[in-house]
């Protein structure tokens, strides 16, 4: 086991898979001499210089080349930088990859990964990126059928869910939270892989509720939890690591233990992931006593500098919130 810096583990699992599989390529914008735009590929074009492939300042083109290839028979890893850009490639992702084996009756597959930073560097305090290089945008895609969606934060989960979305046969667009590209954290020495199938990790077992938090919301939930103990509360914290396939039985299982469940998001509270899970628990919980909260950021755009951090959950919200379900 040693530590690894987050861009370092999305460098190494895109290498190791173009390593195993000669069908796997990279594109997108100044890869070859920079590594990417964000340099999330360092030393990957060195290595692979036949399989990667820069692209002009044209997303809506690029992606589409993406999907186009993976039909092909490539398994392309097509880097959007920021995810705000996935409104220029909707198109290819929702009606091009999302549809592939649906219109060619499985004749077909697509298995493209579209890789992107999610959420904004002013999430932990740091200068912001402003209204076009800091939304989270998880949200966008959770109403197309046949995309998967996968939004893990540690090093770790990163470089194991990327190596298994490259080798799944199905369009996955990855996020990377963009304010912890330099976040170290331990990585097996040894190869490993972490299946999108059931993927979420309780991070902190508990009985007294249930603390589901999304990506760049786990380091402060795991705050909010030790302080919640300092004062009788035990929270049980999972980090859902991939949104879709939601890992349903585990957030489940949890909720039907506490009775109680508060989700954590950075996107705006207002038609967020975090609702999906509370009415899709709340169904299953088929009329079992259950109080429920979620937050999420204001309802706004995102301005520059240092206004980014002041719209996002903190470590004391996710603390009031939890007293609240638990003592009401």
């Amino acid at each position: 086991m040693g530590r690894m810096y987050l861009n370092r583990a999305i460098a190494a699992a895109v290498a190791e898979e173009m390593a195993r599989d000669e069908s796997v390529i990279l594109l997108g914008e100044d890869i070859i001499n920079a590594g990417g735009g964000l340099g999330i590929y360092l030393g990957v074009p060195q290595k692979f210089p036949e399989r990667c492939l820069d692209m002009p300042i044209a997303e809506a083109g690029f992606s589409w080349f993406g999907v186009g290839a993976a039909v092909a028979g490539m398994r392309p890893v097509v880097d959007m930088m920021f995810s705000d850009f996935a409104s220029i490639c909707a198109d290819a992702v929702s009606n091009g990859a999302a549809k592939v084996t649906f219109m060619t009756q499985g004749e077909c597959a697509c298995p493209v990964t579209f890789i992107m930073a999610n959420g904004g560097r002013g999430t932990y305090g740091s200068f912001g990126s402003g209204c076009h290089h800091s939304q989270c945008t998880e949200s966008w895609f959770q109403n197309v059928p046949g995309l998967k969606i996968v939004a893990p934060y540690y090093p770790m989960d990163v470089k194991g869910l990327l190596r298994a979305s490259i080798q799944d046969n199905d369009p996955v667009v990855f996020m990377f939270h963009e304010g912890s590209t330099g976040v170290s954290g331990i990585v097996p020495d040894e190869e490993y892989i972490i299946p999108l199938n059931n993927a979420a990790n309780i991070i902190k077992e508990g009985d007294d509720v249930t603390i589901v938090a999304i990506q760049s919301m786990v380091p402060i939930a795991v705050k909010a939890v030790e302080q919640l103990e300092k004062i009788g509360i035990h929270a049980e914290l999972i980090d859902p690591r991939v949104l879709i396939p939601l890992d349903v039985d585990k957030i489940l299982a949890s909720t039907e233990k506490t009775g109680r469940l508060l989700v954590v998001q950075e996107a705006p509270r207002r038609g967020a992931f975090g609702g999906e899970i509370v009415s899709e628990i709340a169904e299953l919980m088929n009329g079992k006593s259950l109080r429920v909260k979620r937050l999420g950021g204001k309802n706004a755009p995102i301005g520059n500098g240092c206004v980014e951090y002041f719209l996002v959950p903190k470590e004391e919200d996710v603390v009031r919130a939890a007293q609240e379900l638990c003592n009401n």
